[in-house]
């Protein structure tokens, strides 16, 4: 059994609380990405340590959230179903609530429709709204029926990503459960200087490695702040070693927004010294973009987003000219499968995941970031700038009742880089996968076995063209002779029963392995354990990876 650890919502007393406070409820929290989620089921989420019920309704159209618990006797209405008029039915009684949290039926009321009865019977709601993709709950309950409209939450307020509202950009998505908070993710995600180590030979290599001049371009508020990364100087001109400089000039900016948001932007511009020296439309831009959902003490749920811009395709005259313009790079990026953008981000958010849990826990075992961290360089600016707006902000609320699950447990790396409980099983997309990979695994093993027992039909019905072609070429004299009895072999093995059950084996078995291979990933990450980063120079050696810039410079 585990012991649970009860949270303690201060790690460092806030040194100089921001004027007029922070609120952490009276925010927009992303739930889930519409797309991959199931619509025909409710959904058990949390929120501040508070278990939430997340369903869609059909009839209105519209994604509804309350607290997971049924007024009646607070059993969670995530184990009940979706009714034909889009209420949420509570699986103990029968008991149905609209999207308001105002209960629509109590079966066991002589009466069940009475209104009366039912004016007592409401449960507490969320307000819940849908943008780029993503569902968003308000951070506070409210009673729909008592509330002035005019006091409902603004989803201007919800901090969106520029680059989804440009039609130009192409984007992965992908979200995690991640077994350490949101501040850690945060202050993970908005430091660049780890990548070429953490992330070595997935997206990035030790060799990038390089002084990170970061400055601030916007002063820190409650709202966030915002800088960027001046690595060669205040030009922004790119220069990549062994190139001859200038090559490119590139912008490299960074936002976080309180309290979920943050995104890297790099974008390039012409060659350097050329009119289109600042056209940053004619260059690759790229975003990584991160929105950390506090859902309780000790764990958050990661919705990751990487919009990509292609630079626009060169003119082309004559009779080209007149076809389509066509981005290419774009098309191609479009049609990968989700399941398979998201295997390959589960790959390089393991890199992080199976060692943050545990250094969290360091920090707050000696006193928090103030005490245990030495951070005297420039690259440390953004972490040291987010830790700072943390410590003003204050602690998330998290509900009373909420434990660290993940404090008394063991860290073993199969909890750590269980790839199905942090995100399969809530992706529409990498569940039906799974499912299809086992499926097909399963038909090909059936298919390996009844093949095994035609092998001998197959043996005795080829064997005498088989030997008489051997034959041929055991006697052949000349290199021609030789080489026209080896086709001979080959095209008698191919046509007769024995060469046509070899090659179906040979088809079954490799489809076999890609199945098992796409199932595991989507399972777990200790199949692909340890990362590159722990192997010897040399070892498993990918092919050369490049940063964007650099890509983009040559």
């Amino acid at each position: 059994m585990h012991s649970f650890h009860v949270v303690t919502l201060a790690l460092v007393a806030p040194t100089h609380a921001f004027k007029g406070g922070f609120s952490w409820t009276r925010q927009w929290y992303p739930l889930a990405f519409s797309k991959v989620t199931d619509r025909s089921v409710p959904h058990r989420l949390e929120l501040l340590g508070e278990p939430l019920v997340l369903w869609y309704d059909g009839v209105n159209e519209a994604w509804c959230a309350m607290i997971d618990a049924c007024p009646h006797r607070l059993a969670p209405l995530s184990e009940g179903r979706i009714d034909e008029k889009g209420a949420i039915e509570c699986p103990y009684h029968g008991w149905a609530f609209e999207s308001d949290g105002r209960c629509t039926r109590v079966p066991q009321g002589v009466d069940p429709l009475d209104p009366k009865l039912l004016s007592k019977c409401g449960g507490t709601s969320y307000v819940v709204a849908e943008r780029q993709g993503l569902v968003w709950v308000w951070g506070e309950p409210l009673n729909f029926s008592e509330a002035d409209p005019k006091q409902l939450p603004d989803e201007a307020q919800i901090p969106i990503c520029e680059a989804l509202e440009d039609d130009r950009f192409v984007w992965i998505d992908v979200s995690r459960d991640m077994p350490y908070s949101a501040d850690m993710l945060l202050e993970n995600v908005l430091d660049s200087s780890h990548v070429p180590f953490t992330h070595h030979q997935t997206i990035s290599k030790r060799e990038n490695a390089k002084p990170l001049p970061l400055v601030l371009t916007e002063t820190l508020s409650a709202d966030g702040f915002s800088g960027e990364n001046r690595v060669d100087g205040d030009a922004g001109v790119l220069k990549v070693q062994g190139s001859a400089p200038p090559t490119r000039r590139t912008e490299r900016t960074t936002v976080f927004r309180a309290p979920t948001y943050m995104h890297h932007k790099i974008r390039s511009g012409g060659l350097a010294g050329t009119d289109a020296e600042n056209d940053f439309d004619a260059g690759f831009e790229t975003w990584t973009v991160a929105y950390a959902t506090p859902t309780g003490p000790g764990r958050c749920r990661l919705f990751a987003r990487f919009p990509f811009r292609f630079p626009p395709p060169k003119p082309r005259t004559g009779l080209l000219g007149k076809l389509p313009s066509i981005n290419l790079p774009a098309e191609v990026f479009r049609r990968v499968p989700t399941w398979a953008q998201h295997m390959g981000q589960l790959k390089v958010l393991d890199d992080d995941n199976i060692f943050l849990p545990l250094q969290e826990r360091r920090v707050a075992d000696v006193g928090g970031w103030k005490r245990g961290y030495v951070t005297p360089t420039s690259a440390d600016l953004f972490v040291n700038t987010y830790r700072r707006w943390f410590d003003a902000a204050g602690p998330p609320p998290h509900a009373s009742h909420a434990v660290d699950y993940f404090r008394g447990a063991a860290l073993d790396k199969a909890s750590l880089l269980d790839r199905y409980a942090q995100h399969t099983k809530h992706c529409t997309a990498c569940s039906g996968a799974l499912t299809n990979a086992q499926r097909i695994s399963k038909a090909c093993t059936a298919l390996l076995l009844a093949l095994g027992t035609c092998t001998p039909w197959a043996i005795v019905g080829s064997s005498h063209a088989v030997l008489g072609a051997a034959s041929a070429l055991s006697t052949a004299r000349t290199v021609p002779t030789a080489l026209a009895a080896t086709c001979g072999l080959i095209g008698t093995l191919v046509s007769r029963p024995i060469g046509a059950v070899t090659l179906s084996a040979l088809a079954l078995f490799a489809i076999r392995q890609f199945a098992q291979s796409v199932a595991e990933k989507l399972t777990t990450g200790l199949g692909e354990y340890p990362p590159p980063r722990n192997r010897p120079e040399g070892e498993g050696a990918a092919t050369e990876l490049r940063t964007v810039e650099q890509g983009r410079a040559r």
